[in-house]
């Protein structure tokens, strides 16, 4: 069996909560499978970070001069996949990461399955559980062959124990250059103090908020949560809220512990973003509004009264 490879986000030193389960999931994996490890990830790390997973081998921190110019050069990293003997590889669903696994399918010619939520050893090959029409459904089909890229859903559960055995990993370096026919011409870097995709706790709001100067209270309550801020397209189209933080079918899809839903009618092209939630909450004064059918919890009422006042509960205790 061939070796794995494991991509991991992160930002700011901070490993991204979707990897530390993707490295507790593989760690087991290769140990059930006696094979071996090899970690990538785009900002150097302490050894002490992988020394709990028995079976990882060597964390190699990829050097890119611009992480916002994706479409670097990869042959270096071709060829340090070809020396670790690498045939499978997960990562979880990001924009850098899914540029650069593109790269690695294309020139390996191996298939790139995405949106993965579960998968298994079978006796033909791989067993996948898979997300399809913007997480309407779930198929399962299987892979034969050693060589594959998984890109797993955010929203995509494990039942392991968590870290398994102890090692001392070797650390390298790889340094990607830029492709020279691709030229960044600015960067506006987003701001905000937690990235929607990595939000535990999300809230969003629509149009029920009737006008942008009524944001303030949602931001207060989000902030209250040590949450993050979102929104419907018609809000972000209307530009009441940042673009980056339309959360739908063409927006961002997040898969946080919990999401909040302030006044949003709950459209299907919104609910494909939102999915993944575990725990969705909704407010709205519209007891037919078709959010409440996919909420766990539903608050029949008027935003503008329900909001300040679950603020202030918040802000009692």
């Amino acid at each position: 069996m061939k070796n794995l490879a494991v991509f991991i986000d992160s930002k700011s030193g901070q490993v991204a909560e979707s990897s530390k389960r993707l490295l507790d999931f593989v760690s087991n994996w290769a140990l059930e499978h006696g094979t071996s490890v090899f970690v990538y990830g785009f900002e150097p790390f302490s050894s002490e970070l992988f020394n709990a997973y028995a079976s990882i081998k060597q964390y190699t921190h990829i050097k890119i001069p611009d992480l916002v110019n994706h479409n670097q050069v990869i042959a270096p990293l071709l060829e340090d996949i070809h020396q670790k003997e690498i045939g499978q590889f997960f990562y979880v669903k990001t924009l850098l990461v899914d540029t650069m696994a593109s790269s690695i399918a294309n020139s390996l010619q191996i298939p790139l399955i995405s949106n993965v939520l579960k998968v298994e050893k079978v006796a033909a090959g791989y067993q996948l559980t898979k997300s399809v029409f913007s997480g309407k459904a779930t198929i399962t089909t299987e892979i034969k062959g050693e060589s594959f890229l998984i890109a797993f859903s955010k929203s995509f559960s494990i039942d392991l124990p968590g870290h398994v055995g102890n090692s001392t990993i070797i650390q390298s370096e790889i340094t990607l250059e830029k492709d020279p026919q691709n030229i960044l011409i600015e960067n506006h870097p987003i701001t905000g103090s937690i990235p929607l995709p990595d939000a535990a706790i999300v809230v969003g709001a629509g149009r029920g908020l009737k006008d942008p100067s009524n944001w303030a209270m949602v931001e207060d309550f989000a902030k209250e949560l040590g949450a993050a801020t979102a929104c419907s397209k018609p809000v972000s189209d209307l530009n009441w809220r940042p673009h980056h933080e339309h959360v739908g079918q063409t927006g961002v899809k997040i898969a946080p512990k919990l999401y909040i839903a302030c006044g949003i009618s709950g459209a299907i092209q919104h609910l494909a973003g939102v999915n993944g939630s575990r725990k969705i909450v909704v407010i709205n004064n519209d007891p037919e509004a078709p959010f409440f059918k996919h909420a766990d919890y539903g608050i029949v009422g008027d935003v503008f009264d329900v909001l300040p006042r679950l603020l202030n509960k918040l802000k009692s205790h």
